[in-house]
């Protein structure tokens, strides 16, 4: 079966970074790739960003999709794997609109996504490159998070939160996602489901990038609520 791959750009505030993200995307040999900008309702030049990369490459091939308010982080992976179903891609690829994570990795982790349900890059398999570049309190918080998980599930993943993912779409079709949440801790949601089926996943080293990204999570509710989410899932709600 040919590859049929989706890309998807979440995108909030990112103008600063979002024209040199879908530069790097074109330069690694994606230029004919099908990509989907959600621009999650940003206040600044993000989206005319965007339209000044497709007027200079007379792009076809982007499609963008404008909230009316900001929805989050949940409700945007929710339209991205809705959108890749009812336009039969078999493969979707998540990068982030403020260039923390490599483009350049897109066709390794296609290649992974053909035997594999999820596949992320994981920072934490470049040590060299994850205490050199990880601000320390994220780098504890991940740490701390990441055995806790690993323990009550039995796992020995080196990260949990790494927001370069790839999805095999004919078993995300067997996962009810709709009903998981709409904020940020749709993700590890998503996984824990994925593991209570024992699907297959797989993880990569990259380099770990941190320049003036902004990051708009809340840190302690979201350390709770990954926490009680870990708790939830790997005891009382097994499908």
């Amino acid at each position: 079966m040919i590859d049929k791959i989706l890309i998807s750009i979440f995108c909030y505030n990112v103008g600063e970074f979002i024209f040199n993200v879908l530069e790097k995307i074109y330069s690694s040999n994606h230029h004919d790739t099908s990509i989907i900008i959600i621009n999650d309702h940003s206040k600044d030049n993000t989206i005319l960003e965007v339209y000044r990369f497709i007027e200079k490459h007379k792009s076809k091939n982007i499609e963008i999709i404008n909230n009316k308010k900001n929805m989050g982080y949940g409700y945007n992976y929710k339209i991205s794997f809705n959108f890749a179903i009812n336009h039969n891609y078999n493969k979707i690829i998540f990068i982030h609109g403020d260039g923390q994570y490599p483009p350049s990795q897109i066709t390794k982790m296609s290649e992974l996504l053909s035997s594999n349900a999820l596949v992320f890059g994981s920072r934490f398999l470049n040590l060299l490159s994850v205490k050199e570049n990880m601000p320390f309190r994220r780098f504890f918080a991940n740490r701390v998070l990441t055995i806790f998980i690993n323990l009550i599930f039995r796992k020995s993943f080196t990260e949990y939160f790494s927001g370069f993912r790839g999805y095999n779409i004919s078993e995300i079709k067997k996962i009810k996602f709709n009903d998981l949440s709409d904020r940020w801790i749709f993700e590890q949601q998503l996984q824990f489901r994925l593991m209570n089926k024992k699907m297959k996943i797989e993880e990569f080293p990259i380099q770990t990038v941190y320049d003036n990204q902004v990051s708009n999570l809340p840190p302690i509710k979201y350390c709770f609520e990954v926490i009680m989410n870990s708790i939830l899932f790997a005891f009382f709600k097994k499908n």
